[in-house]
């Protein structure tokens, strides 16, 4: 009796393909952790940390400006800043709800107005 040998092969790769779609929508609620009691906490907004992975590379290591203008300290009014956050300006690219939530933004705005400390 002849055994196909391709048939291990498949089988591997739709385990690895069932797995791909598992852990796709396991790590879907990454803004969600689950606590002791088992109940869902939100993780907390870091300001610092979003502006890090978002700003720096147009804005400058310290938000000081580079590429984009100076962060660290504006003075815009907190309206027209998360505007041109919201919408983007020129290069810069639009972050909508899905990006940064309107409570977040609030964070970030005040967190770039008092010097990006």
């Amino acid at each position: 009796m002849n055994r196909n040998p391709v048939i291990p092969f498949i089988l591997i790769m739709l385990m690895g393909v069932g797995l791909i779609f598992f852990m796709s929508a396991h790590g879907a609620n990454k803004g969600e952790e689950e606590g002791k009691d088992g109940a869902k906490t939100e993780q907390k907004f870091d300001a610092k940390t979003f502006a890090k992975d978002n700003c720096t590379s147009c804005h400058g290591q310290n938000l000081e400006g580079g590429m984009g203008p100076k962060l660290a300290g504006n003075s815009k009014d907190a309206g027209a800043l998360k505007k041109v956050i919201r919408e983007g300006k020129g290069a810069m690219p639009a972050h909508d709800e899905a990006t940064i939530s309107d409570k977040d933004l609030d964070t970030l705005v005040k967190y770039l107005k008092d010097g990006a400390k």
